[in-house]
């Protein structure tokens, strides 16, 4: 919430209210993964829906009207090797973070928790196949000066960029910012 407050401030020159973030208890069912292999318009619709019907059965009606949902599903996780992709749906105002359970990853679980909030706010991914960010909606400071090295990481790019092909996981929200294209996507 003080990352929200802090960069809305930065577009509307004013700080928005509060974001209320509230922790519900666990839930021992997972949500719906999406679908594998070959998604079919159809299959991404079926999964979408089902998503959407985890959400209305695990949270309060009243209480989430207009409330993003986010499911954090917590993995032991190994070295070296990436957890499920996260996604937050804007229709709906939905989504799932995968996270590692591991306290010494809480703050760059953070990143990924806000990424997936914005994502179900409507902003878009600012990295391209190779998760390089994109020039120059995915750079933080894209500027008219040098472009690399990055300091800081735009939170819909999830790295800072280092090089043309090398970028790094910013260690947690004190070295991300929302670039002017995601703060244009989520209304600021």
């Amino acid at each position: 919430s003080r990352f929200v407050a802090s960069q809305s401030e930065r577009y509307r020159n004013k700080v928005l209210p509060p974001v209320n973030i509230r922790l519900a208890g666990e839930i021992t069912t997972l949500p719906p993964a999406p679908p594998e292999g070959h998604r079919s318009p159809f299959s991404v619709i079926l999964w979408s829906l089902g998503l959407r019907y985890y959400a209305f059965e695990h949270t309060p009606f009243w209480g989430s009207l207009g409330a993003v949902r986010l499911f954090v599903v917590y993995h032991e996780g190994e070295e070296g090797k990436p957890l499920q992709h996260s996604l937050g749906l804007h229709k709906g105002l939905v989504g799932v973070v995968h996270a590692f359970a591991l306290k010494k990853q809480n703050a760059q679980n953070n990143v990924v928790i806000t990424h997936e909030l914005f994502h179900a706010l409507g902003a878009s991914d600012k990295y391209d196949a190779a998760n390089q960010p994109v020039y120059p909606e995915g750079f933080a400071e894209p500027g008219d000066g040098p472009h690399y090295p990055q300091q800081v990481a735009e939170i819909m790019a999830g790295r800072i960029a280092i090089r043309p092909e090398l970028a790094r996981i910013p260690a947690g929200l004190e070295e991300c910012v929302v670039g002017y294209k995601t703060a244009w996507e989520i209304n600021w």
